[in-house]
C-alpha cells in the first residue's frame, strides 16, 4: 500500500477535477458570473507578483521537475528502488497542480460564448457575404500597409517588447469603454523562452494561468507579433476559446492607435477570413485577393516562409496532443476552432460597417388617431340639387 500513495493521490486530484468539470457544465449560468471575475483577479495578483522577472517562472519549475525526474528516475534504477512508488510520485505533482490550473483558470472554457457577452448576433453566412468580409479587412491592410516602418528588405520592424506591451495595453483600455467584457490584466507579456524548441512546435504564444503569465515567441515574422501579443493578453482577461481570443486580439488592434497594431489585426483577419473562402470557393478566394497591395503580399510570403520552416513531424506530434488538451477542456473542434473565428468576424463586419437598409416597422402610437381608427375617408361637400 506504501508504494501506491502517489498513484492514489494522483488518482484523487484527477477525480476532481473532473468533478468541477462536471459542476461547470451543470452550473454555467453561476460560472459565467462568478468565475471569470474570480479568475481575473487571482491572475492579475500573481502577474503582478512575477511580472517583475523578465523570464517566465513557469520555464523554471517546468525545467526543475524534469531535472528532478530524471534524477531521481537514476537513484532509483540505481538502488534498485520500487519504479511503481516512483511513478506515483511523478504524477501526484502532476495531477495536483492541474486540478489548481482548472481551478484558477481552465473552467473559463465553459462559461458563456464570447459573442452574448458582447451582444452580438452570429448567424450562418453565405459565400458572397464572406467574400465582401474579407475584401472589406484585406483594403483596410492594404490601406495601412504603407504606414508601418519597414527595413531595405521591405520586412517589417518592430519595437521593443515593451512599447508593443503598452500599446497592447492601450488598444484593450479603448475596447474595455464599448465591452466591459475585456477588463482585466495586461500582463506584460513576455518573450517565450526555448523559442526554437516552441518553433518546432509550431507555437506562437503560451498563457499559464497559475502563474499569471502571458508570453509571445518573437521567433515569428513581426507582422503577426502584435495580433499575438493581443492574443495571449485575451487568455489573462479569462477568455480560454481560441477562437474567442483570436477575435479579442483583433478587436484589441482595431481600437489601437497604433498603425502598426491595427494593420497586424486587419491583416490576421484578412487571412481567417481568406482561408475559410478558399475553402468555400477558389474563385471567390481569388476575387478577394485581387488588388493586394505588394507590401501586404510580402508579409503574407514572409508569414508563408516561417510557416513552411516549421513543417515536420515535431509540429505535427505537438499539434496532435494540443489538439488532445483543447478537446479535454471543453473545446470539441481542437485546434479547429482557431479558424472558428470567422463567424465573429464576418459578425463584427456585418454588425459594424454594413449598412442595414431594411425599414424599421412602424410603431403604434396609441395617441395618433390614424393609428387607432385607420385612414380617414375624405370628406366630399355636398351639392345643392334644384
Amino acid at each position: 500500500m506504501k508504494n501506491l500513495r502517489g498513484i492514489i493521490v494522483a488518482a484523487l486530484f484527477f477525480f476532481l477535477t473532473l468533478v468541477l468539470r462536471w459542476a461547470a457544465e451543470q452550473f454555467g449560468l453561476l460560472m459565467g458570473m462568478a468565475y471569470p471575475f474570480f479568475s481575473k483577479t487571482f491572475m492579475e495578483f500573481l502577474g503582478a507578483a512575477v511580472g517583475k522577472f523578465d523570464f517566465c517562472l513557469w520555464q523554471v519549475i517546468v525545467a526543475v521537475f524534469a531535472v528532478a525526474v530524471v534524477v531521481s528516475l537514476g537513484l532509483t534504477i540505481l538502488f534498485r528502488g520500487n519504479l511503481l512508488r516512483w511513478l506515483g510520485w511523478v504524477l501526484a505533482p502532476v495531477s495536483i497542480v492541474y486540478f489548481l490550473f482548472t481551478a484558477v483558470w481552465g473552467l473559463n472554457n465553459y462559461t458563456k460564448p464570447l459573442s452574448e457577452s458582447m451582444k452580438l448576433p452570429v448567424s450562418d453566412y453565405t459565400v458572397e457575404e464572406l467574400k465582401e468580409a474579407a475584401i472589406f479587412y484585406r483594403q483596410q491592410a492594404d490601406r495601412l500597409a504603407s504606414t508601418v516602418s519597414r527595413d531595405e528588405k521591405g520586412d517589417i520592424v518592430l519595437p521593443t517588447l515593451e512599447e508593443m506591451n503598452e500599446t497592447a495595453t492601450q488598444g484593450y483600455n479603448n475596447l474595455v469603454w464599448s465591452y466591459s467584457v475585456f477588463a482585466g490584466p495586461r500582463g506584460p507579456v513576455k518573450e517565450l523562452g526555448w523559442s526554437s524548441l516552441f518553433s518546432a512546435f509550431g507555437t506562437d504564444g503560451v498563457t499559464i494561468g497559475l502563474t499569471g503569465e502571458a508570453a509571445v515567441n518573437m521567433e515569428q515574422y513581426g507582422s503577426r507579433i502584435p495580433f499575438n501579443i493581443c492574443h495571449e493578453i485575451a487568455h489573462l482577461c479569462a477568455i480560454a476559446r481560441e477562437d474567442e481570443a483570436n477575435f479579442a486580439g483583433y478587436l484589441a488592434c482595431e481600437k489601437s492607435d497604433d498603425p502598426l497594431f491595427r494593420y497586424s489585426g486587419y491583416l490576421e483577419a484578412f487571412l481567417f477570413c481568406a482561408d475559410s473562402l478558399y475553402d468555400a470557393s477558389t474563385t471567390a478566394w481569388q476575387e478577394a485577393w485581387a488588388g493586394a497591395s505588394e507590401a501586404l503580399r510580402h508579409d503574407v510570403e514572409q508569414l508563408n516562409q516561417v510557416a513552411a520552416s516549421r513543417e515536420g513531424p515535431v509540429q505535427d506530434q505537438a499539434s496532435a496532443v494540443y489538439n488532445d488538451y483543447l478537446v479535454a477542456n471543453g473545446q470539441e473542434n481542437g485546434v479547429a476552432s482557431y479558424g472558428q473565428v470567422t463567424d465573429l468576424l464576418l459578425a463584427w463586419y456585418q454588425d459594424q460597417y454594413v449598412i442595414d437598409d431594411t425599414p424599421e416597422p412602424t410603431q403604434f402610437n396609441p395617441y395618433s388617431y390614424e393609428d387607432v381608427f385607420g385612414e380617414t375617408q375624405p370628406v366630399t361637400e355636398p351639392t345643392e340639387e334644384g
